[in-house]
């Protein structure tokens, strides 16, 4: 058998076997009996088998069976330069060939320090940094962090919020749960209220983008219940927000929606906590999504990861000093630290995330590497291929979504539709991610390495998927 050509990263799809193709399925099947239900779901012996990656190279994915898609995930925005971005690479080999293993928090390695003091700088006033694995944990640190400084440990939370699925972090999360997690968080903690969709007013109310722009009335009503809550005996200490929520469907609220809610929650004592897994290290344009509302919206703790590392597993915590100095009042009288890990700041992370950090604050190179304007070149497609106002589209930078509504008059939900197009692109050689509060929404989070090319030609592929679904 002779060996395929390397990937360069920059091809378009090539279909040589209809996806799932046999060897992906029988790669799918051995794994989900070594897996089980957790992963899999009851279910899954009856649903479609997924396609089993084998090699990836900037925006390109290869599977077992040898078909070639174009990749509009990147690793659910986690390679965020494209898949194994060279400068990563050698990055994190020529890091594992000095040291591949430190001593967690006890003795600091010279990747860690280096790290620290670039997020220092990137965070500006949130200068000091606490490091994670997941961005799971690094919500779990702010959640903490919040209720060392304030002794409250209740928080205030967004409908279709998700900030990850451990602990604390699952309780603040408000996206539809399954009952296991629900069941596994334990009782709930969080104050839920609306977040501001320009798309679907919480309210009901003729107050969005299509009809003169969100004007925060469901923001505000929410607000009263966090007034009341916190003159009552339990108070909260902080609340907690993705600046464009990503796994509801990427809502992106009305810039001024940060300011608002920086002013309300400051003027009751409470810490703002902004959740910039997915949307921070450049996806929606600056560095941090805030950025995009003003200094006004400036947090107190910000959680990061995915895109951090250029696909590498890092994480962190940035936040403001008085507040990251609480944790000193809790070390141990051994002096231990009050939070540890084994692969605290892992050396090979740390090598990796410092690469992808130097290319992803470089100027990109054109809007086919930058992202910008991809929710309206999406949008313009399917005016032209004959997709109706079925198809809702939005998105800010390298994030981007397509809703699908019925046709009929009501324009309900339609996750029929929204995986009919899945299926299609997936045929077709284009891998996207569903998502949505209702199931109903295509969501894609391109890589920087997307070509020109590519991106035409996902954005064409896209357009057809929702005129034909």
């Amino acid at each position: 058998m002779s060996r395929r050509a390397p990937l360069r990263g920059d091809e378009l799809p090539a279909i040589v076997a209809p996806p799932p193709g046999p060897k992906s399925r029988a790669a799918a099947k051995r794994l989900r009996r070594a897996e089980g239900a957790a992963i899999w779901g009851a279910a899954s012996p009856a649903a479609a088998p997924p396609i089993v990656w084998a090699r990836a190279r900037g925006s390109v994915v290869e599977d077992l069976d040898g078909n070639r898609y174009l990749d509009l995930t990147s690793g659910f925005g986690a390679a965020s330069l494209g898949h194994a971005a060279p400068e990563v690479a050698r990055a994190v080999a020529a890091q594992a060939r000095r040291m591949a293993q430190g001593l967690g928090d006890l003795h600091p390695h010279a990747a860690r320090e280096k790290l620290a003091r670039r997020l220092s700088a990137l965070g500006g006033p949130l200068s000091k940094v606490l490091f994670a694995t997941t961005g799971s944990e690094a919500v779990e640190l702010a959640l903490k962090t919040a209720a060392l400084a304030t002794g409250r440990r209740r928080v205030v939370a967004f409908e279709g919020g998700y900030h990850g699925q451990t602990g604390a972090a699952l309780e603040a999360t408000q996206f539809p749960a399954s009952p296991a997690m629900t069941h596994a968080a334990g009782p709930p903690r969080a104050i839920p209220i609306p977040y501001p969709d320009p798309d679907h007013c919480p309210l009901k109310r003729a107050c969005g983008s299509r009809a003169g722009g969100c004007d925060l009335s469901c923001f505000e009503e929410g607000w009263t219940r966090v007034e009341r809550e916190s003159a009552g005996p339990d108070p909260p200490g902080a609340v907690i927000v993705e600046p464009i929520q990503g796994r509801a469907g990427v809502i992106v609220p009305p810039l001024e929606f940060l300011p608002r809610l920086r002013a309300r929650a400051r003027a009751l004592g409470l810490v703002v906590i902004y959740d910039e897994i997915m949307t921070g290290a450049g996806r929606t344009g600056p560095f941090w999504a805030w950025e995009r509302s003003g200094p006004e919206a400036e947090p107190d703790l910000l959680a990061a990861g995915k895109g951090l590392g250029g696909g590498v597993a890092i994480a962190a915590l940035l936040g403001k000093p008085k507040l990251m100095e609480t944790w000193a009042a809790h070390a141990s009288p051994a002096g231990e630290a009050p939070y540890a890990s084994t692969y605290y700041a892992h050396p090979l992370a740390c090598a990796g995330a410092l690469a992808a950090i130097a290319a992803l604050t470089r100027p990109a190179d054109g809007a086919s590497h930058s992202g910008a304007g991809f929710a309206d070149e999406l949008r313009a497609a399917l005016a032209s291929a004959g997709a109706d106002g079925s198809r809702l589209v939005r998105g800010a930078g390298r994030m981007a979504a397509v809703e699908w509504r019925r046709r009929d008059e009501g324009r309900g939900p339609d996750p029929a539709g929204m995986e009919a197009a899945l299926r299609a692109l997936l045929a077709e050689g284009v891998l996207a991610i569903p998502g949505g509060r209702e199931g109903n929404v295509l969501t894609m989070l391109p890589a920087r390495s997307l070509t020109g090319e590519q991106r035409a030609h996902a954005v064409r592929a896209v357009a057809r998927a929702a005129a034909a679904s």
